[in-house]
């Protein structure tokens, strides 16, 4: 396999939301109203790039156009959401939920194309998928969704699109399955554990994740915060940027059992903040995407 490359967004010539972030009525995670300091915005974002080019990987940034800047569309920096990459070089470009983030994913095609990668597009009329609502897990093939934002028919042409062997469907309180969960990868890329926020899950589901994990013998790393902001604290946490034996967070997670899993499995983790881009809901792995 090539060395896996990632994806993040330019940012805007303006100041990222500069008049006050616009927050989403199903995403806990936003601070609505809340201008982002531009200083940290521009530092954070020049720090992640580093730390991932650090650690040798190329990094792809996608211009952010004046268009989109126009339509206040400013979470375009979430690159996440936009495709999936499987590794065929094939890419499966997103349909978003909601109507602030529509035409977003028009403006990462020619990049991508450029890059010699096939371009593949879901049905609109029938299909929801947003890619933070998906986890690839590229060794075993396997496709993890969530079903907030997802709908049934985008979660399956998605993973048929992409050539997986299965799908999982997970279903939780989170607004992207990568608040809910994160898998960790071994340095050979094999799915080795699930980090969980247990809060967001049911019992039944809670059940079923379990169930998962078990069939595919994977470790199932829960964590649970009864208070709101400790939660959200955690799952943003959580939020990784998950590479082969590698954790790339927006600071350490304070879970001692998923810390010493880490540690016993020589997984290196790196925290490097991006707490501005926090405020409009979205942590390291939402800025990141990956291409294998």
């Amino acid at each position: 396999m090539e060395k896996i490359k990632i994806v993040m967004s330019e940012l805007p010539s303006i100041a990222w939301w500069g008049d006050g972030i616009t927050a989403y009525p199903d995403n806990d995670m936003m601070k609505a109203g809340v201008v982002p300091n531009q200083t940290r915005v521009i530092k954070e974002h020049k720090a992640l790039v580093k730390v991932i080019s650090d650690l040798e990987f190329d990094v792809i940034l996608i211009p952010f156009s004046e268009q989109l800047e126009n339509a206040n569309k400013f979470d375009f920096v979430f690159t996440r959401d936009h495709f999936l990459c499987n590794q065929n070089k094939e890419i499966v470009i997103c349909n978003m939920r909601l109507p602030q983030r529509l035409e977003e994913t028009d403006f990462v095609k020619d990049t991508l194309r450029e890059l010699g990668y096939t371009i593949k597009i879901l049905p609109k009329n029938e299909c929801i998928a947003e890619g933070g609502e998906f986890f690839y897990l590229p060794n075993e093939n396997i496709l993890l969704s969530g079903c907030s934002r997802n709908n049934k028919a985008g979660a399956e042409t998605m993973a048929e699109l992409m050539g997986v062997n299965s799908l999982h469907m997970i279903y939780s309180q989170g607004y992207h399955l990568d608040t809910a969960i994160s898998p960790i990868f071994d340095s050979s890329n094999n799915c080795i554990a699930l980090m969980c926020a247990k809060e967001v899950f049911d019992d039944n589901n809670y059940k079923l994740l379990r169930a998962l994990c078990k069939q595919h013998n994977w470790e199932l790393l829960s964590q649970h915060h009864s208070n709101k902001e400790e939660s959200l604290n955690a799952r943003t946490a959580m939020n990784c940027l998950t590479l082969p034996g590698l954790l790339v967070g927006t600071s350490m997670i304070e879970d001692k059992r998923i810390m010493e899993f880490v540690s016993t499995n020589q997984i290196e983790f790196i925290a490097t903040s991006v707490s501005q881009f926090n405020l409009s809901g979205g942590s390291v792995h939402c800025l990141t995407n990956e291409l294998f």
